[in-house]
């Protein structure tokens, strides 16, 4: 019997995990343990940890941060919580494994929690680039304190090797989230109507998040512009709360202000949506406005356009259903024009049965005996 924790600390995260989680809970051969922290555990993002118990896992360990803004000092103190309690956790409990996603702060504390009790960590979404945040550097941080990787695409697989990450330790899997987009059963647009108690027609949704590495005075205006340049059409705007990175709590309230100063309805604010909901959501929509990972990986595969706006995705790859404009009035007025064109929906993360392949590559590098001990791979030639 092996055994695993899994670290979840977001609505996202956990519904790009939700189908490799099943598999391994259903493995008689693994016992999976999840642990929810971070955004899973505060009220003004939903509460999201019972999404997960709604689903039938069982959750091995709750850990609230106290995110109770989305200050610098918050999420220092939000890191500090977390080794804790983790610490608390592997020392009564012996792991073969830990597996994360992503780049999120809370994710560097788990990491660096394994590496101190010496226990393998499998990283997915490795060996991507977002140069507009901070999470350029916990990702490309995690990806050197981990040892089994999944990346979502071959061109990512290359960077991470290019890092010095032995090359059967690096696995494309494509991206299980894009596998959640085609295969997640979709909601009517009335069942979306009625579940979400307004009316849904001709409506764009928007998702934005900050751009850590300008701080909150640039979330500020940035924000500021988005909203001056929606103002200007016509159609209902369904706004997903931002998640809790530095500077959110910025953009979070201009939304409500925006939203709260419609004299008509067609303004609309979720704070938080499940995976189901909110890919039926933009499956029914014009299209997604904002600057979320979502938009380049996920929603090519709903058939929707993205409107890329900013630097917070700069550098990931994407399809040319996704039309990047920086942040400026009239450029993204133009750009939400351009989204009726669009026509091509090809997505590079595409892979069929993504998230078989990443449960296969866990168990194959249970059963070889995964350990935290790794040379670094230099590259001889291409790779």
């Amino acid at each position: 019997m092996k055994r695993i924790c899994l670290v979840t600390g977001s609505r996202a995260e956990y519904g790009i995990m939700k189908g490799l989680m099943a598999k391994l809970d259903q493995d008689p051969q693994i016992q999976l343990d999840i642990v929810a922290t971070a955004m899973h555990m505060e009220e003004i993002y939903g509460l999201t940890y019972r999404v997960i118990e709604a689903d039938g896992f069982k959750l091995t360990k709750k850990i609230p941060l106290g995110l109770t803004n989305t200050s610098k000092a918050v999420a220092v103190a939000a890191i500090s919580r977390l080794q804790l309690a983790l610490s608390e956790l592997f020392e009564s409990v012996t792991y073969d494994l830990i597996i994360i996603l992503g780049d999120r702060y809370e994710m560097l504390a788990v990491a660096n929690t394994a590496l101190l009790y010496n226990v393998p960590v499998c990283h997915l979404h490795g060996g991507e680039k977002t140069l507009g945040n901070f999470d350029e550097y916990i990702r490309h941080a995690i990806t050197k304190m981990s040892h089994l990787h999944l990346t979502a695409t071959e061109d990512y697989r290359k960077r991470v090797i290019q890092m010095g990450e032995a090359p059967e330790r690096v696995i494309n899997t494509g991206a299980l989230g894009v596998e959640n987009a085609l295969n997640l059963p979709r909601l009517s647009l009335a069942s979306l109507e009625e579940g979400l108690d307004i009316p849904l027609k001709d409506y764009y949704v928007v998702l934005f998040h900050p751009v850590t590495l300008d701080g909150e005075t640039a979330a500020a205006q940035q924000i500021a512009t988005l909203l001056k340049a929606l103002q200007g059409i016509d159609q209902s705007l369904v706004f997903i709360g931002a998640n809790s990175d530095t500077g959110s709590d910025v953009i979070m309230a201009q939304i409500r202000e925006f939203v709260a100063a419609a004299t008509a309805t067609g303004r609309y604010l979720f704070s938080s949506l499940t995976t189901q909901e909110y890919q039926s959501l933009v499956a029914h929509s014009k299209g997604l406005i904002g600057n979320s990972s979502s938009g380049l990986i996920e929603v090519p595969s709903l058939n929707r356009p993205t409107l890329n706006i900013g630097d917070r995705q700069k550098g990931r790859l994407h399809g040319p259903s996704v039309l990047d404009v920086p942040v400026d009035e009239q450029a993204i007025s133009q750009g939400i024009a351009a989204m009726a064109e669009v026509t091509d929906f090809s997505n590079p993360y595409f892979q069929p049965q993504a998230s078989q392949k990443a449960y296969l590559a866990i168990k194959e590098a249970l059963k070889e005996g995964l350990t935290t001990a790794k040379d670094f791979y230099d590259i001889k030639g291409e790779v």
